[in-house]
């Protein structure tokens, strides 16, 4: 075998390696081992589809079956096709099957599937299921009727509870894409049509009514909800650092302190690093626990490459439903609560073994996963009279099932992220409970307080509410640092608050979000 075979066959290896990697991370494929997997992928074609192309059409005749493995779809109906109007019905997200009923019986498609963002979708054709070995029809079958079980039971569900007659006027009203996609059946590839995109789903604000609370007795199962956080969500990156960043890997820049200083206002960039540098692929002894570190262990090229991916896939629905109010609350607190920790810190003359800075960028990162899932939610954070305002931790746990600690250390296992983020992110409301990585989650618990009590806060709005002195986290720093058993804690307080106060222009200098 020459050089170039042994390339070739180490690349198509590692290619199967991190498509498996993707379907253990879809509901669907939950009970699948590899073994299964790599069979599936043998008898299924793996499609890469652009924004804004047609993946089925209405009234078209196809034996075709298919699981978004990323990205976002619209399901449409066309309402008006001269003028190439429709109503959206729904989104789906990864982990979704869609064009199911061809593999039931033979009938036209009754609605039409539009990507929103880049999508990867495997197509799974029935006559090839068929033709493939019988335990693994068994297996595929077996998960496809579960899920129709699921869906009939939801709709069940629906009409029996139904409050309210959705009316026409409820749905939005979409551009139909002009132009579709052909496959090739010999090929793991998809030929596009040459077509404009379809509407833009960005930049879409809403601030005059807010949406109705998602209600309590509509919560998503606490293992389904963990399925989905655990799958490949789409985490909306910034615009504005989006903006910013994006021409520095245009133009393949080598500034390697700018492009990461990029990275640190962002904590789906940061997290998105850590995740490549982390992977099985460059793993090492220890784990990368810092964005440097990272960049240094993959490269400049790789990481660009992959914040490239991570900007263009995150182009779909706005974050917080388009409210830019709550959206400018989550970004500049994340960041303001990353660099008060930082400082926090260092006032106390502490020697932490991790990033500080990141862990309090990466603390509320939680939030954006159940965003996505609730995307009403977070926007009553507008109205002081809302559940949400008086206690969101219990609010959430309510109205989607867990709270969103719990969420992020959920989205933080999918990708690898290293312990002491994962404690951080979980249990920065219960440092207490921070066994192994207590002193760097009651930095980051306190820094959340003193951020909320200046202004820069999102869990809490009401700076009246908090109690910083009264706070556990400092009392687990006066256990791992004992120098601080000695200091007045009101005093300190006072003192810190001061400091902030002075500082807090060049502390929010530069976010202009």
């Amino acid at each position: 075998m020459t050089e170039t075979d042994k390339k070739t066959t180490q690349t198509g290896k590692l290619e199967v390696t991190q498509k498996i990697n993707f379907l253990k991370k879809i509901e669907f494929f939950a009970n699948f081992d590899d073994q299964e997997l790599r069979q599936l992928l043998a008898v299924t074609k793996w499609l890469r589809v652009q924004k804004g192309e047609y993946i089925i059409k209405e009234n078209t005749m196809e034996r075709a079956f298919y699981i978004l493995i990323k990205g976002e779809v619209s399901v449409i109906k066309t309402v008006d096709k001269a003028q190439k109007k429709a109503v959206e019905l729904t989104v789906l997200t990864a982990g979704a099957c869609f064009g199911e009923m061809s593999l039931v019986t033979d009938v036209k498609r009754t609605a039409g599937v539009v990507t929103r963002n880049k999508c990867f979708i495997l197509l799974v054709e029935p006559k090839i299921i068929n033709s493939s070995n019988v335990f693994l029809q068994l297996k595929f079958y077996k998960r496809f009727c579960e899920i129709l079980v699921a869906r009939l039971i939801k709709s069940n569900a629906k009409l029996t509870n139904q409050d309210k007659t959705v009316e026409f006027r409820d749905l939005r009203e979409i551009d139909l894409p002009s132009g579709a996609i052909s496959r090739d059946t010999d090929h793991n590839t998809i030929n596009k049509a040459k077509s404009p995109a379809g509407k833009k789903y960005a930049d879409l604000q809403r601030d005059i009514v807010l949406p109705r609370l998602p209600a309590k007795k509509d919560r998503i199962i606490k293992r389904q909800l963990q399925r989905r956080l655990r799958s490949a969500l789409e985490l909306p990156v910034n615009p504005v650092v989006k903006a910013a960043i994006r021409p520095l890997i245009t133009n393949k820049s080598d500034n390697t302190r700018l492009f990461a200083d990029y990275i640190h206002l962002d904590p789906v960039l940061s997290c998105k690093v850590l995740q490549i540098a982390n992977s099985s692929y460059f793993r090492r002894t220890t784990p990368v626990c810092t964005v440097p570190h990272a960049m240094i262990t993959v490269g400049i090229n790789q990481i660009q490459e992959a914040m490239a991916d991570t900007i263009e896939t995150s182009t779909g629905k706005p974050a917080f439903s388009g409210f830019t109010q709550v959206a400018s609350l989550f970004w500049r607190h994340s960041v303001i609560v990353a660099r008060i920790t930082a400082m926090l810190t260092e006032t106390i003359r502490l020697s932490t073994s991790s990033d500080v800075y990141l862990a309090g960028l990466l603390h509320d990162i939680g939030i954006l996963g159940l965003d996505c899932l609730e995307p009403d939610f977070y926007p009553h954070l507008l109205d002081q009279k809302s559940e949400v305002f008086n206690d969101m931790l219990a609010t959430e746990v309510a109205c989607i099932g867990t709270d969103h600690g719990q969420a992020g250390a959920w989205i933080g296992e999918s990708t690898g992220m290293p312990e002491v983020y994962l404690d951080v992110i979980k249990m920065h409301h219960s440092p207490h409970n921070a066994r192994a990585n207590g002193l760097t989650t009651a930095l980051v618990h306190l820094a959340d307080l003193f951020a909320s009590r200046h202004g820069g806060g999102f869990e809490y709005l009401d700076s009246k509410k908090i109690d910083i002195s009264g706070s556990g986290g400092w009392i687990i720093i006066q256990e791992q640092h004992r120098p601080f058993i000695e200091v007045n804690i009101p005093d300190f307080i006072n003192k810190f608050d001061n400091e902030l106060e002075t500082t807090w222009g060049s502390i929010t200098a530069d976010l202009n979000f």
